[in-house]
């Protein structure tokens, strides 16, 4: 069936919640009229459990004046308290503690202290922010001492144990050295003003921050070998890209080549994306890269990676062939005809309809001037549509998702989660200098069957689940990924027509193998590290 603009095959069906679920947020850029590149970037969103409820909460990043002197609005922090009637969440932004009035860009979630909660951190323009979990309802922010300070732009980070002591560490991505005094004038075209590319500035090196305890961390950027500036990063993944059962991490730099960490044990690390296949695109250019997604969405045993990128440039989707070698198969597999229009930033896998493939969203927005759209005080015209593509005997096929997706808006981050708890997961996307949107997933789907992992009382990031009997079934405990922003920790199989309990086979993030079940399916269930 031929795709066109108002007719898709098999669509999937999206409803858009935010106001009338509470989540009433609108993001503020700090447009001037004189184009500072940091206004159009931002910013994530984070879905947590922070209360430890069982019901995901919302955590929205705030921008605000650019100048150092202007008041700045506070991040929002939502509660999901639930409603019979559907999705009910108050603001408890104020009681929480979470003050957080800096320039945002991105958040990472994770416990980083093993006492059982999500700590948060939050990547800005400027200083970044750590804020401690107090598991009474309330954040504190231990930035002072805890050794991630800094000034530089950060966008993306990623809260994974790479050495294999139990404690979560931090890659922090950052973007380039854009200061409002180091300003320029770039053009769009030869007499319109537009904003600057990252070439105009000198890409910014990114952080690696080995965890202590305690809330401190030590910066352990060079020692590791990932000290720059290598590219002036977006986005960042960590799994395990070359299947020796260490932590690696991927990046995400815009207009400059990628670059994959691969783990080489005794906190060393080298680039293998050049060599690997990921570092250009099959053309061999680098590309605009923003958002990043990796999974196994082949089912072959290996981990994939999806990239989106700038209009004219097409999503990228790389194919590992499990020998450590990624093969550039964005046109064969359909994603890339239906991208070049559009400017992609948040991004993810995710079984949307629960039939057992994974499907992709992109959160879209331009960074210049779209040329018949209506002018923007103080900015540009950017606004796209977001985008979704169904896995469809080994294809993608760009589908609706209902009337959700019609309107046309600047979307950055987009995280993802089942708010509702309901088994498919639901879509937070932040819009630069817009309101925040939830697109509830309505879909009918199959059944579903899903997982809470556990260990010393919080989530087990980098632990893998496969189906039991189903061989190229894992998933990756994991809060990363997208663009500047952090998702569910839990894990989600869609099942299709089979109702039946099944067993589940976890590796736990120390390589410990335990199987569970069977387990019932169209529920959570919590599993715990040696229950």
């Amino acid at each position: 069936m031929a795709l066109v603009a108002t007719a898709f095959a098999n669509d999937l069906r999206f409803t858009e919640q935010a106001e009338s679920a509470g989540l009433t947020f609108t993001h503020v850029n700090g447009m001037t009229g004189e184009l500072w590149m940091a206004e159009m970037m931002g910013a994530g969103a984070g879905v947590l459990d922070f209360d430890g409820d069982g019901r995901m909460d919302v955590w929205l990043v705030q921008g605000g004046p650019l100048e150092s002197d202007g008041e700045r609005p506070c991040d929002r922090l939502f509660r999901n308290v639930g409603d019979a009637n559907g999705l009910r969440f108050e603001d408890v932004t104020g009681r929480s503690g979470i003050c957080a009035n800096r320039y945002g860009m991105g958040i990472a979630t994770g416990d980083i202290d093993n006492d059982g909660d999500a700590d948060v951190f939050l990547a800005n323009y400027g200083a970044n922010q750590l804020f401690e979990n107090r598991g009474n309802g309330r954040f504190r922010d231990i930035t002072a001492g805890s050794g991630i300070e800094g000034e530089r732009w950060s966008v993306s980070a990623s809260l994974a144990d790479y050495d294999g002591d139990g404690l979560l560490d931090l890659y922090v991505a950052n973007y380039v050295d854009f200061r409002l005094d180091n300003h320029r004038t770039c053009y769009s075209t030869a007499s319109t003003p537009g904003y600057c590319a990252p070439t105009a500035y000198r890409p910014e090196s990114d952080r690696l921050y080995r965890n202590l305890g305690g809330g401190r961390f030590e910066d352990a950027t060079a020692a590791a070998g990932v000290e720059g500036p290598y590219g002036g990063a977006l986005g960042v993944v960590a799994d395990d890209f070359d299947g020796d059962g260490r932590v690696d991490f991927y990046v995400a730099n815009d207009q400059m080549e990628n670059r994959m960490w691969l783990n080489r044990g005794e906190g060393r690390f080298e680039d293998d994306a050049l060599f690997a296949g990921v570092a250009v695109n099959a053309d061999g250019d680098p590309e605009a890269s923003m958002g990043v997604a990796a999974a196994d969405f082949d089912a072959d045993c290996d981990v994939d990676l999806f990239m989106t990128h700038l209009a004219v440039q097409t999503n990228t989707l790389y194919v590992n062939d499990g020998k450590g070698w990624f093969l550039d198969r964005s046109a064969v597999t359909g994603v890339a005809a239906d991208s070049i229009p559009f400017t992609g930033f948040g991004t993810g896998w995710f079984d949307a309809d629960n039939d057992g493939d994974l499907d992709i969203f992109s959160a879209n927005g331009a960074v210049t001037a779209i040329a018949g759209q209506p002018p923007v005080p103080l900015g540009l015209p950017l606004r796209q549509r977001n985008q979704i593509w169904r896995l469809d005997g080994g294809r993608y096929v760009e589908v609706s998702g209902g009337d959700a997706f019609v309107p046309e808006e600047v979307s950055r981050g987009a995280a993802f989660g089942d708010l509702d708890n309901d088994g498919d997961l639901d879509i937070v996307v932040t819009n630069n200098r817009g309101r925040a949107r939830l697109y509830r997933n309505d879909t009918e789907g199959g059944h579903w069957l899903g997982i809470a992992l556990s260990r010393q009382g919080g989530p087990a990031v980098g632990a893998t689940i496969s189906l039991g009997g189903e061989p190229c079934t894992a998933r990756r405990t994991a809060t990363d990924g997208s663009y500047a922003s952090a998702r569910d920790p839990r894990i989600v199989f869609g099942l299709g027509k089979d109702d039946s309990p099944r067993s589940i086979h976890v590796r736990w993030p120390d390589g410990f193998e335990q199987r569970f079940g069977p387990l019932a399916p169209n529920r959570y269930h919590a599993i715990h590290r040696g229950q």
